[in-house]
């Protein structure tokens, strides 16, 4: 890769974690050398996409303190006209219906290796909100071996519909203090009732959980 490629390849890297709501507003990044070390691009080139990101107010630079995330850009993506607060409240309006009943199905149906990888993958996001890593795919993958787990090919392929808009509610609600911290600790509890075979309690659990997103979209259309 060209060293603009991999100037283009970082500053979108970085600017994808805020995006994400793995650095947030006034949360403080990593140490030049770490990311150096996380993103696999010189010091030189990093430097450079800091300037960038502090001359778009991004991010703040403060000598002797460090670097800050200043603007959520999980909230600019969310003013976008093809994502609004009424388009995702149809779509956890669609998840309050179906997961809580593949939740429900799952713990009745699912095989042992399945319960596993649910749990595991619950652990995984876990980690990754607690590193500040990206946890996207493994929050994904949690709901998706749900609705596999249930063994029901008419629900997953509903769930297959608005798998693809995932991305684009956590883009929204990422940006709620603490949400993702719950939304990991949620899974979580989820993964045992499920193992429990607990099939009412990973209902309720999940309809609680996609509740508290859907109370943040909903308060937003006040």
């Amino acid at each position: 890769m060209t060293k603009q490629g991999v100037f283009e390849a970082t500053l979108t890297t970085i600017e994808e974690y805020i995006r994400r709501g793995i650095w947030r507003p006034g949360d403080r990044l990593p140490t030049i050398q770490k990311l150096s070390e996380e993103l696999n691009v010189g010091i030189s080139t990093l430097r450079e996409v800091l300037r960038i990101l502090e001359h778009r107010d991004i991010i703040t630079i403060e000598q002797g303190r460090g670097m800050f995330v200043r603007t959520d850009l999980a909230a600019t993506q969310a003013l976008n006209p093809g994502l609004n607060a009424a388009s995702l409240k149809d779509l956890f309006e669609a998840r309050r219906l179906l997961e809580p009943e593949l939740a429900f199905l799952a713990a009745q149906r699912g095989f042992m290796n399945e319960m596993e990888s649910i749990r595991q993958a619950a652990e995984l996001m876990s980690e990754l909100v607690e590193r500040r890593q990206d946890f996207l795919e493994s929050d994904v993958q949690f709901h998706r071996l749900i609705a596999q787990a249930a063994h029901n090919e008419i629900l997953l392929g509903m769930f297959r519909c608005i798998e693809g808009q995932f991305h684009q509610g956590r883009s929204f609600t990422n940006m709620i203090p603490g949400m993702i911290e719950k939304a990991a600790h949620y899974h979580l509890m989820i993964a045992a009732a499920l193992n429990q075979r607990n099939a009412e309690q990973a209902k309720s659990l999940m309809a609680s959980h996609v509740d508290d997103m859907m109370a943040y979209i909903l308060s937003e259309m006040r």
